[in-house]
């Protein structure tokens, strides 16, 4: 049986998924819980109000007010997320309201995420650039190899699992260094990400500024980083009557856009969307990390197409979309096909869902439920703890 299972906090949801065995239950002087469109956050339990921990996760298992003596199992075929995390020297600094530097939230924010929805994933981790020369520029490298997230029950104790914990301690081996090497990380990793398999790869970019490191790039002072960003090179200042991106000065200092974009857009052709996450300090790089976000094909409506974070609780909420993104769907497959289609019922935490096109599921085919409306809202949201499908009661119909 499929169960998503959802903890609220003030700045994240905990998603869960899992088959589990359900003992069968008999209909004939059972009836249906009221319907219920939408649960509310209260219903499914609160986590620690400071977002980061006691988990607290409902019984999975099936209500004995619920009708049917026959459970169908879902499908899983878990999805590839692949973070490629930017520890260059500026993502050191210190992220606005926290004690902590960018980097570092960065790996907090990935830590509840995956506890989140780890389960339900395969992930891997490659940070940039690598610790391979002097001037900071080598492309970027795996940390961590594809590997099949935690069983739930570590969330459900509020803990990380061995494979979550092992990410983390990697992640955290590698401190803030280097230029940004965006192109040519993404390059790099081109045969281990495109060569994954599986059901679907995404790819998260988290960076706190422009791609630069590419030495045969020429800019005027309108895409040289240092002029962008008022600094100074060897006590000169960078304005409008200086270049400190000519060769002579500091050569692999241009935005290296149309580069990067063309990698991410490699990825999109074979596949693959890339979701991008613009730390504090990329804001006067808005126009160029648009252009990544909408060659990912994951584009978000109105003049910021990628996810800009400023503090810590927003660098949360954009993980969590994410994680949502990749990890829920209103269409779900079933392992089985029932065998009466109308003595089929599914269940928000124990709420009847009514079978409905327009307002609640329906089938797409015989092996597949849609959820629509209001439904797939609320699912979407992350506003429920269990789904459950089960066969031997007269369906619901709106």
């Amino acid at each position: 049986m499929l169960w998503f299972e959802v903890v609220l906090g003030r700045s994240f949801a905990v998603l869960g998924f899992g088959l589990m065995a359900a003992a069968p239950l008999g209909c004939s002087s059972r009836e249906h819980p009221p319907v219920l469109a939408e649960v509310t956050a209260g219903s499914s339990g609160l986590a620690g109000a400071d977002g980061t921990g006691n988990l607290g996760v409902g019984d999975a298992s099936l209500d004995a007010a619920l009708c049917g003596d026959q459970q169908i199992p879902a499908v899983s075929d878990p999805p590839n997320l692949y973070f490629v995390v930017d520890r260059s020297g500026s993502m050191g600094d210190l992220l606005s309201g926290s004690a902590y530097s960018k980097y570092e939230n960065a790996r907090i924010a990935i830590s509840v995420m995956l506890r989140a929805v780890g389960h339900r994933l395969r992930y891997a981790a490659a940070v940039y650039p690598a610790y391979l020369n002097q001037d900071g520029c080598a492309p970027g490298l795996p940390i961590f190899p594809i590997t099949a997230g935690d069983s739930p029950r570590y969330a459900a104790m509020g803990e990380n699992g061995p494979v979550l914990s092992e990410l983390l301690q990697r992640l955290g081996n590698n401190r803030p260094s280097g230029g940004t090497p965006t192109a040519a990380t993404l390059r790099e990793l081109q045969p281990t990400i495109m060569g994954l398999g599986g059901k679907k790869t995404y790819v998260v970019l988290i960076t706190d500024g422009a791609p630069n490191c590419n030495l045969a790039l020429r800019c005027g002072v309108d895409a040289c980083i240092p002029n962008i960003e008022h600094l100074a090179v060897s006590g000169v200042a960078c304005d409008d009557s200086f270049n400190c991106c000519s060769p002579k000065v500091g050569a692999g200092d241009c935005v290296d856009a149309d580069e990067s974009e063309a990698a991410v857009a490699e990825y999109q052709q074979a596949g693959i969307d890339t979701f991008v996450v613009g730390m504090p300090g990329s804001e006067a790089y808005r126009s160029m990390l648009n252009r990544l976000a909408t060659a990912g094909n994951t584009a978000r409506p109105g003049q910021t197409a990628y996810y800009a974070v400023s503090d810590t609780e927003q660098l949360s909420l954009a993980l969590r979309s994410i994680g949502a993104r990749v990890a829920i769907s209103c269409e779900l497959p079933l392992g089985e096909t029932p065998g009466d289609p109308d003595l089929v019922n599914v269940y928000f935490d124990n709420q009847v869902v009514p079978k409905s096109n327009e307002d609640g599921w329906r089938y797409g085919d015989q092996n597949t439920i849609k959820f629509v409306g209001a439904a797939c809202d609320t699912l979407s949201a992350g506003d429920v703890l269990n789904v459950q499908v089960l066969s031997g009661c007269p369906t619901v119909v709106r």
